[in-house]
């Protein structure tokens, strides 16, 4: 059984992360795996011969350039300004031109970015076809998340591109959405509400994130800080869908004296924060496993506000370093957060209640101890090899019922 995992974008960000731990995974359970993507690949995985970059063939730079252009135009016609989060998915190569695409018995998508593949070539495979739904692309007209793009749901562009990929998407693609909150999303989409939508949780590797003494780990990041830590992170951590503002909000209703602030991702502006008040540190984007450990045990809690997410790694991460989380309720991390027990379930999006339930959190692990021993033992359930397992079964029926 072979298997190609098709994922573009950046190595650094979170759909290459999650398709390469998963291929680590399949790997070790013996399964031939392998990944095709449009970027060059980073230090972290320069050893692995079975991952494929098709810029190592400077033709292929050229033409991703070029329609990476071309989709840049037409974004800037049709768009206003973000557009980063927007793929409009035409233009880009064909997928079974490529030599690992001949070789594979299953293609397994996990994320197109621009330039990539284009939309049309995938009508064309015949084989059975896994996508793993790391965002809201596969279903919407162009956005990754409606709520960066909701003023362009209704426009022509996005209609026309949900038009498209009803037609292109054929009997042997298996959607699979990493959150009941994204399975619900997809099934009641007008491009996948006539397929059948599975659930397979987002996973992490559970061996990179350990325990580490928190006064040790305070040493490694140079925090002095005998204050009460709260961390909050993500790769864009001020986006408004990542619930930035509700955050910033119940910062101001706690006493600045008692918390220190340690924040990572590409924080932009400081603004906010410096009218808060509350004394922080902010750490920048992060690629090092083991820097992210010790930042995930040097805090008290980890902070995940978002409002509209897939299945965000950093929460669980966090959860597997013994850091318990706050949440919102009627979110993927609420499905995997238990109330009370190895974090808080904030039941309304408010920041009121947000700056409650840090300080619950808080409090409660003075006399506590069991909600760190809880937190890295449900997040053990994500690990990448009992993960990899769901998968293999997977596609195992896929190919035994011959797409059926």
């Amino acid at each position: 059984m072979k298997i190609l995992h098709i994922v573009g974008g950046s190595s650094t960000n979170g759909a290459f992360k999650g398709a390469a731990i998963l291929h680590k995974g399949l790997l070790k359970h013996n399964i031939k795996s392998k990944i095709l993507s449009d970027t060059r690949i980073s230090k972290n995985f320069k050893n692995d011969n079975n991952i494929i970059s098709i810029k190592s063939n400077f033709k292929n730079i050229i033409f991703n350039k070029f329609f990476i252009l071309i989709e840049k135009i037409l974004k800037f016609i049709y768009l206003h300004s973000p557009r980063d989060s927007f793929t409009i998915g035409l233009f880009g190569f064909d997928i079974t031109n490529f030599k690992a695409f001949k070789e594979a018995d299953i293609i397994h998508i996990h994320w197109l970015s621009q330039g990539f593949i284009n939309l049309k070539s995938l009508s064309k495979i015949n084989k059975p076809v896994i996508w793993t739904m790391r965002d809201m692309w596969a279903f919407c007209g162009g956005p990754h998340y409606t709520m960066d793009f909701q003023k362009y749901e209704n426009t022509k562009i996005s209609r026309f591109l949900e038009k498209i990929k009803k037609k292109y998407y054929k009997k042997n693609f298996k959607f699979v959405a990493v959150s009941d909150w994204l399975k619900t999303k997809a099934e009641k989409s007008f491009v996948l509400k006539d397929h059948k939508v599975i659930k397979i949780n987002n996973n992490i590797d559970f061996n990179n994130f350990t325990q580490i003494h928190k006064e040790e780990a305070k040493k490694i990041l140079k925090i002095n800080t005998k204050k009460n830590i709260i961390l909050y992170g993500a790769q864009n951590p001020q986006s408004a869908r990542k619930g930035w503002n509700y955050f910033v909000d119940s910062l101001k209703k706690l006493k600045k004296e008692k918390y220190f602030l340690l924040i990572f991702g590409n924080f932009w502006s400081e603004k906010k924060l410096n009218e808060v008040g509350i004394e922080y540190k902010s750490l920048g984007f992060i690629n090092d496993n083991k820097k992210l450990n010790a930042i995930y045990a040097s805090a008290d809690i980890f902070v995940a506000s978002s409002i509209q997410d897939a299945w965000p790694k950093t929460f669980a991460e966090a959860m597997a370093c013994g850091t318990p989380v706050v949440c919102f309720e009627n979110t993927s991390i609420s499905e995997i957060v238990d109330h009370k027990i190895n974090g808080y379930v904030v039941k309304n999006i408010d920041s009121q209640e947000l700056s409650v339930g840090i300080e619950w959190l808080i409090e409660e692990l003075k006399i506590n101890k069991s909600l760190k021993a809880s937190a890295i033992l449900k997040a053990s359930n994500y690990d990448t090899q009992k993960i990899a397992l769901e998968y293999i079964r997977l596609y195992k029926r896929v190919i035994d019922t011959k797409f059926k």
